[in-house]
């Protein structure tokens, strides 16, 4: 018997939960929208526009990583319906390479990406809301982080008193982050009918050579980057009403909803400012207002970026915690973080410490594009082992309920863990330094698994709960 049979938990495959289903269609979509659109739409398309070279390629690039996301998705979507847990890829990974395996991704979490996002967007936040309070009265580096943490406090107040809160707050700012990015796009396509700007569309030497390849993976970085949290709802999958049906379906229609925007958002800026435009601007979005509408440009933008900016902190409230609460259901983590609020029926002290890590972070964040860069080599590692689970499950749980199957099974999740393949390779020989040190951090888990489950604490975690 392997390890990951060994490890099975019966109820990982069950719908049985002790918190409170409170989201419902609606808000699990919103979940996804508010996840994936934050600081990405407004930070990676100069990025990606400095790779790419031409429109053409720029757009391909995102089109690349939507069909990537699509493939990824669809696969996701039958592991979230057939396991409707917290914890998403923790999850999926303990079930499907043993209680090791997801460890290391809970381990990655907890030190690289859950913690360093929530900050970093916090932050974000802040510093658009200096645009307005700098019109009145200076704006200092502590202020703008003592906002951050304001702001990340009240959010975790809405989350730790109930799911259906937080999920209210992500409904209202997924919609009108949306709604904000398509009037850009609507202004643009009214406005500036000359399409001269698309121009070139391709470059002239279209040969493929390594280096061009190599520098259109470094702006699929930046791309995917913008897609990531298409896996958002399988995180709150016990909070979820009729999770079987709607895990899947959220997933799915939450990065369609997304692919479209980020499309026409992208368009709409290449045809504004042209691909080098794009490419040489600090703030791609503000510039695009501010040639549209004049100055009224920069105070609609810096409004929609704060409440892309804090939907996505509630996102992160939302699902994160979830991570450390399902690692501390199987012992794996501190037995405080499993605990279940009486009342509200919420995993609040998972809530409270993914706050307090990300206030810590606030307080002392190093470098945020070093952070990103360091990350994203571990990520795709659990992104492909993750989607490579699916035939796994095929075959050692195939009379399991799906009431989804991956859409074209097995092609699509070959095509993910395939390009992913090439992708993470690309990743490691185009930035070495950072993403050794991200996988680096990721292989410290070993030990460290070792560790907790030799100390004996993991026994005395389960006796305290």
């Amino acid at each position: 018997m392997s390890d990951a049979q060994k490890d099975a938990r019966p109820d990982s495959f069950g719908e049985e939960t002790e918190l409170k289903r409170d989201l419902g269609p609606v808000s699990a979509t919103a979940v996804i929208v508010g996840s994936i659109i934050g600081s990405g739409i407004f930070a990676g398309p100069a990025i990606v526009a400095g790779y790419a070279g031409t429109s053409g390629w720029n757009l391909m690039v995102w089109v690349i990583c939507a069909v990537m996301a699509f493939c990824g998705a669809v696969t996701f979507a039958e592991l979230g319906g057939i396991m409707p847990r917290s914890g998403g890829v923790f999850v999926f990974l303990s079930q499907a390479y043993g209680r090791l395996w997801g460890f290391l991704f809970g381990w990655t979490s907890l030190l690289v990406i859950r913690p360093c996002d929530l900050a970093a967007i916090s932050i974000v936040f802040a510093t658009y809301l200096g645009y307005f309070v700098t019109q009145f009265s200076p704006y200092p580096d502590w202020a703008m982080r003592g906002m951050a943490i304001i702001i990340l406090i009240i959010l975790a107040f809405i989350n730790y008193v109930g799911v259906r809160f937080g999920g209210l707050v992500q409904n209202l700012s997924s919609f009108l982050k949306v709604g904000g990015l398509l009037l850009m796009v609507a202004l643009a396509f009214g406005i500036t009918p000359d399409t001269s700007q698309f121009e070139p569309v391709w470059p002239s030497d279209s040969t493929l050579t390594i280096s061009f390849l190599s520098m259109i993976s470094l702006g699929m970085m930046a791309s995917f980057g913008a897609y990531d949290g298409w896996d958002a709802s399988t995180y709150v999958a016990e909070e979820i009403k009729n999770p079987r049906r709607w895990v899947p379906l959220s997933i799915i229609l939450g990065l369609a909803i997304t692919t479209v925007v980020y499309l026409l958002v992208n368009s709409a800026y290449l045809l504004v400012l042209s691909n080098t435009g794009v490419a040489d601007s600090e703030r791609v979005a503000s510039e695009t207002m501010q040639i549209l509408i004049g100055p009224i440009g920069a105070i609609f933008i810096a409004g929609t970026a704060m409440i892309s900016t804090l939907g996505t902190v509630n996102a992160g409230l939302l699902t994160g915690p979830r991570v450390f609460f399902a690692m501390a259901r199987e012992k794996l983590f501190i037995s405080w973080v499993g605990r279940v609020h009486p009342r509200y029926r919420t995993p609040a002290n998972a809530v409270i410490f993914m706050a307090a890590l990300g206030i810590l972070n606030i307080i002392f964040l190093g470098d945020w594009g070093a952070i990103i860069a360091a990350r994203t080599g571990s990520l795709w590692l659990f992104y492909i082992t993750t989607t490579f689970s699916v035939f796994i499950f095929r075959r050692t749980r195939p009379d399991v309920p799906r009431p989804y199957r991956t859409f074209g099974y097995p092609i699509t999740p070959a095509i993910f863990v395939l390009i992913g393949v090439i992708f993470f390779t690309s990743i490691v020989i185009s930035d070495p330094g950072h993403t050794l040190i991200g996988l680096t951090i990721t292989a410290l888990g070993i030990p460290a698994y070792w560790i907790w489950t030799r100390s004996g604490r993991s026994e005395e975690s389960g006796k305290e709960s």
